[in-house]
């Protein structure tokens, strides 16, 4: 491993030759790997362009998200910074491996190139995947390893849910509306358990001196917590849409616009203000913290799935669905 470290640190130095001049584009491009990024991009999709892409990109994203930071808990490596000897250039609390950025951009940017028409913009999304990546290695946040270990990932989730997506959608309809929202439930415990299996397994094997002071944070299961909350608001919203709050995403583009900046502005005000509230009751790393990260994301994607639809419903800013 020491020597793929030093073949890789020689490739970062080689990108970091190129900074200053290419830090703005280097940290744009990371920014659309980022969870922030996603928070913008999928409801758009969701309420203005196509609600069932927008439902299984959620998914999919979730998912992926899910299994590259049960591997990187699992694996506990180490990023090029902590290792010293390149740039400081962005710093980021978890492990490395796999790239989280590259899984999440792969995933989605995958789903989007088997949805799209256009080879232009199939070869857009193409490009945006490959300069997430490029520019988590130029940042010195991941080797290049790690990048391709989140490509991996991300085309193994997006795969799968090509593959079985449709046919587990399709089960999960036919079944009655409180069995769809305890499959949520458990699948979103599920998520918790193996990240609590995953902290166990490496309880007993301590981070090296050398960087365990950047590491410090690296084994929290906080963000188990917030995938778990997110999918279960995510399903359940979903489920309760489609009896409730069915919608169509047709309508000028004006419209549309409209439309996404009241829902995103709401969805906004309710994270950060459920963030600022519950950051006045309990830290993060305590158990009431764990349950209320829970809830804070289980709720925010609820609000985007199911009510914020049910809002536009009654403004009439969306038209039923037949």
């Amino acid at each position: 491993m020491d020597i793929l470290f030093q073949f890789e640190f020689g490739i970062i130095h080689a990108l970091q030759n190129l900074s200053p001049a290419l830090d703005g584009l280097m940290n744009t491009a990371s920014f659309l790997g980022k969870i922030e990024f996603f928070l913008i991009l999928l409801p758009f999709l969701y309420w203005t362009v196509d609600r069932r892409i927008g439902f299984r990109t959620f998914l999919i994203l979730i998912h992926a998200d899910f299994v590259t930071s049960f591997f990187k808990l699992f694996l506990h490596q180490p990023r090029p910074y902590w290792l010293g000897g390149v740039k400081e250039l962005s710093t980021e609390p978890t492990y490395a491996l796999p790239s989280s950025h590259a899984s999440s951009s792969m995933s989605v940017g995958g789903y989007f190139i088997a949805n799209l028409k256009e080879n232009w913009a199939r070869t857009l999304v193409g490009i945006v995947i490959l300069l997430v990546g490029i520019s988590r290695v130029y940042l010195a946040v991941h080797f290049i390893h790690n990048i391709l270990a989140g490509w991996v990932v991300g085309f193994a989730v997006l795969w799968a849910s090509i593959k079985w997506g449709r046919q587990i959608t399709d089960w999960l309809r036919s079944k009655s509306l409180s069995l769809q929202i305890g499959l949520g439930l458990i699948d979103s415990l599920l998520i918790i358990l193996f990240g609590l299996l995953a902290r166990f397994v490496v309880s007993g094997t301590p981070d090296p001196a050398s960087y365990s002071s950047f590491s410090a944070d690296a084994r929290s299961v906080t963000h188990f917590f917030t995938l778990a909350g997110a999918l279960f608001g995510t399903i359940s919203g979903y489920a309760l849409m489609r009896q409730h709050a069915r919608f169509s995403t047709t309508g000028t583009w004006s419209s549309r616009i409209l439309r996404f900046v009241i829902g995103i502005i709401s969805l906004l005000i309710l994270f950060y203000g459920l963030d600022t509230l519950f950051g006045l009751v309990a830290p993060d790393q305590t158990v009431l913290g764990y349950i209320l990260r829970y809830i804070r994301y289980g709720f925010a994607t609820f609000w985007t799935i199911f009510l914020v639809p049910w809002l536009f419903l009654k403004l009439k800013l969306v038209k039923p669905e037949d």
